[in-house]
């Protein structure tokens, strides 16, 4: 994301915070792990950009990955500065490499504390986006959601098909 607003002439700021953390019902559910004691590490980034030429900054996004604990615990993943790669760098080297990426897109409102970190007003929506990344061993190793202003964002995908046997 940060390559491509930096093309559209935008400079990337964020916060982060990195910590233990208890993950939503769906995240706990999709990890399999307890969605009642800190199973997880969570990564979250209040992400906004600023014009190259002026205005102030917009928020546009707010990405939180969620990692079981019994994987990050004691790597950089845990840490807040995860190293060159970031933490898909770091699970494939500590041999949770992901091998197949899973993505649920809603459109909903926002919650209050979500419409006050991204300045939206109450009438407007979000894309409320789950990527899973599943490991070879068809086990998922990270959740990260996005939530972004769906006026801000125009969301394309191109995937290569597989021929068909015929």
């Amino acid at each position: 994301m940060a390559t491509e607003l930096a093309e559209l002439g935008y400079d990337l700021r964020s916060d982060n915070t990195v910590g233990p953390g208890q993950p939503p019902e769906h995240v706990a559910e999709i990890l399999d792990v307890d969605p009642e004691t800190e199973s997880v590490i969570v990564r979250t980034r209040h992400m906004k950009v600023m014009p190259s030429v002026g205005g102030g900054e917009v928020p546009v996004q707010i990405a939180t990955s969620y990692i079981p604990r019994v994987i990050a615990d004691g790597t950089p993943i845990a840490e807040s500065d995860s190293g060159v790669g970031g933490i898909s760098s770091r699970l494939e080297e500590l041999g949770h490499g992901q091998r197949e990426i899973e993505e649920r897109i809603t459109v909903r409102p926002p919650s209050p504390e979500e419409s006050r970190l991204l300045e939206m007003a109450d009438d407007q929506r979000v894309y409320d986006i789950t990527h899973i990344g599943w490991a070879a061993d068809d086990r998922p190793v990270k959740v990260t959601t996005y939530v972004m202003p769906t006026h801000q964002w125009d969301l394309r995908y191109r995937y290569p098909v597989d021929p068909v046997d015929g």
